[in-house]
């Protein structure tokens, strides 16, 4: 068994796939045992991005699998996809435009193996395409350290303990393959803002989370990056994705056990992030909009007013609590919008 498969979705990535797998086949764990898994997300170059993947399986066929998908799924269907064929015994991600420090997983199976962590979680640094980067000499910080979750009181506080590192960034997290496999967790398909169905469902199932104080993962700023631009059709996947997990978590009956943090999160991170991606923007919202959101959110949480984790609220929350009780017309959007403009914009 290999020690580490790394999942790459690629969709249109001739042009800097290179880049990427240049950092991956040279990593110091070996390139014997890790396994690199280059999925074709339907990509539109004329097959330049096939082209490109073949000539890394035929160059390391013993380290390289070859997917292509004959229809866009997106990030997350492509992840599936590669984790479907991952036979590692460690799992993690990495975007095709981005980079993995040369030492990266050999310090991660190290430290998982350490701690026999479930999940090892780490640093990243952002970099734009004209500024240099260090790959090599990573330093470690001073706030390594391991989480044991072994009740559910426990499991209550860490799912809202730093949840926006927790809850996003799937490539900054290195996973425990036969827990995401025994649990069939997987990302949203077809949807951008995919990877809570994922990150949050991990949450419930492990119990040795081990923070490395490395920056290990180097994250490219670009400027058609899922959160910056060309999702204009896409203004709710938000929700719906959160509406997903909900359902799922509700099949799994952690939703019954974890009501009130499952609430918290969805209107933290389902329902108000959503909003504000719009406002952030620049962008107006639309009456169908507005009640897709309360219709969402009041569907599987009534009532979500009465939740302890908003007792202490700011103003902001005291709005978008206000908005849940609206009547929502052409009107009383226009509302919302100036009232939330002061916040966001």
């Amino acid at each position: 068994m290999k020690y580490v498969s790394i999942v790459v979705p690629c969709y249109n990535a001739s042009t800097y796939l290179d880049k990427c797998m240049e950092q991956l086949i040279k990593q110091t764990i070996g390139i014997e045992n890790i396994e690199i898994i280059l999925v074709d997300d339907a990509s539109t170059d004329e097959g330049a991005t096939w082209e490109l993947i073949m000539q890394y399986e035929k160059a390391f066929p013993d380290t390289v699998i070859a997917i292509q998908l004959e229809k866009n799924m997106r990030q997350g269907g492509a992840r599936n996809a590669g984790i479907s064929y991952a036979g590692g015994e460690y799992l993690m991600f990495c975007d095709a435009d981005d980079r993995l420090a040369f030492e990266a997983m050999e310090h991660l199976y190290d430290r998982a193996k350490k701690y026999d962590a479930d999940v090892v979680q780490f640093r990243h640094k952002d970099f734009k395409k004209d500024e240099g980067y260090s790959l090599i000499s990573v330093q470690e910080g001073n706030e390594s350290c391991l989480l044991e979750v072994n009740t559910e009181e426990e499991r209550k506080a860490f799912l809202l303990k730093d949840e926006c590192t927790l809850i996003n960034n799937c490539w900054k997290k290195f996973y425990r393959m036969s827990m995401i496999q025994d649990n069939h967790i997987q990302f949203a398909e077809h949807l951008i803002f995919e990877e809570p169905c994922f990150t949050v469902s991990v949450l419930f199932y492990e119990k040795r989370h081990y923070f490395l104080d490395e920056e290990l993962y180097f994250y490219y700023i670009s400027p058609g990056s899922t959160t910056r631009s060309g999702w204009d059709q896409h203004r709710v996947d938000n929700i719906q994705v959160w509406l997903l997990l909900a359902q799922d978590l509700e099949k799994r009956e952690f939703l019954q056990r974890y009501y009130d943090e499952i609430a918290y999160l969805f209107f933290r991170w389902g329902y108000a992030y959503n909003i504000s991606l719009i406002m952030k923007a620049g962008l107006f919202f639309t009456v169908d909009e507005v009640r897709l959101l309360v219709r969402e959110t009041l569907q599987i949480f009534p009532d979500i007013w009465e939740n302890p984790y908003l007792k202490e609220r700011s103003a902001l929350d005291e709005m978008l609590l206000t908005v849940l009780n609206m009547e929502i017309t052409d009107e009383s959007v226009l509302v919302i919008h100036q009232v939330l403009r002061k916040y966001y914009l």
